[in-house]
């Protein structure tokens, strides 16, 4: 996860200097800036609202150390939708108080305000309704069940029914196991939630009144590059990979490579940018995979594996099945790898 830290005084400073420290072991990638200057850390050199939109571009999680006002200032111009917005959290400069203000839910926030919490010895301070009602979280299930939301404008409806003690109908293409949670039902209601299956195309019908669409991300996407590739370049072949096999980007869950392909800034970027997970393997966790694979004797002098993108594929698709062999172009290649998916209570 990409992560910006900025922080507004001395005191902030060093709060900030230890989150840096800490956030990194644990495998983030870590840029910040302090405005007071003298300190470990860089002074920031644009202003707070050029600042914030590059970092609304660049990273998945913002984290202001200063006063709550100056954050929402700093954020509102830049809001888009709960979908792409990054997770947003203020800390005041004592560390007492950690306030997840944006993207709670879907971008992570009220998670990660809760181990920022627990590292400093603070208060995560969590807002949203669902959780301090004890109520259940559609946004949080569907991230945690790999769901793409089709029409994210109509959680807030299925949360207010929940809130309102509601029963929520159900429906899925996809086989389910264990029982409905008591507040699903399969009886016709109002409000419901229907996991359908893409390539079915019948995210149309409408089986009640406000129906919230979820489609399983099913589609793990190998990856190999030459090195230093332009972002673009990468970018415009993986969208025309998917396209070709009519898979819609949010139905990828993860990018799958070579792990000395980890600080690959073209692969990150696609990443960051489309918010998918990054799975890294060892050549011999590659050349393990099972299955049949295209063999390129260049590759394996390279990386010591015969393929990456089909091996990684099939890895990251926790060995499902290859619905496109390696597609190469302008030193990039790409393969596609489905993985079986149920609906589990």
């Amino acid at each position: 996860m990409r992560i910006t830290l900025i922080s507004f005084t001395q005191k902030g400073s060093l709060l900030c200097k230890r989150l840096v420290d800490y956030l990194k072991e644990e495998g983030h990638s870590i840029v910040a800036y302090s405005k007071y200057g003298g300190g470990e850390l860089p002074q920031m050199e644009d202003n707070l609202s050029a600042l914030t939109g590059k970092a609304f571009e660049d990273s998945n999680s913002i984290i202001f150390i200063g006063a709550a006002g100056i954050a929402v200032r700093a954020i509102a111009p830049f809001l888009k939708n709960k979908a792409s917005d990054p997770a947003v959290i203020v800390i005041n400069e004592t560390g007492e108080y950690v306030i997840p203000i944006l993207s709670g839910h879907l971008g992570g926030a009220n998670s990660l305000a809760h181990k920022l919490a627990s590292f400093l010895g603070g208060r995560a301070i969590i807002t949203t309704a669902t959780d301090i009602n004890g109520v259940f979280s559609v946004d949080v299930w569907t991230k945690e069940n790999g769901l793409h939301i089709l029409n994210i404008e109509n959680i807030k409806h299925i949360s207010a029914a929940l809130l309102n003690g509601q029963k929520i109908g159900f429906r899925c293409d996809f086989p389910v196991e264990g029982e409905l949670p008591e507040f699903f039902t399969k009886d016709t209601t109002d409000y419901g939630i229907y996991i359908y299956d893409h390539k079915k195309q019948n995210a149309d019908k409408q089986p009640f009144k406000n129906t919230l669409f979820l489609c399983p991300k099913l589609f793990a996407v190998g990856v190999g590059c030459r090195k230093g590739i332009p972002e673009e370049i990468l970018e415009e072949v993986f969208l025309e990979t998917l396209a070709a096999e009519n898979i819609p980007k949010n139905l990828v869950y993860c990018v799958a490579t070579i792990d000395i392909k980890k600080e690959e800034e073209a692969i990150i970027r696609l990443c960051d940018k489309f918010r998918y997970c990054l799975k890294l393997y060892t050549n011999k966790e590659l050349m393990e995979a099972k299955g049949s694979f295209s063999s390129s004797g260049f590759v394996r002098a390279v990386t010591g594996v015969d393929n990456v993108c089909e091996r990684a594929a099939i890895l990251a698709s926790n060995h499902g099945k290859l619905i496109m062999g390696k597609r190469a172009r302008d030193g990039v290649t790409v393969a596609i790898a489905e993985r079986a998916w149920r609906c589990s209570f």
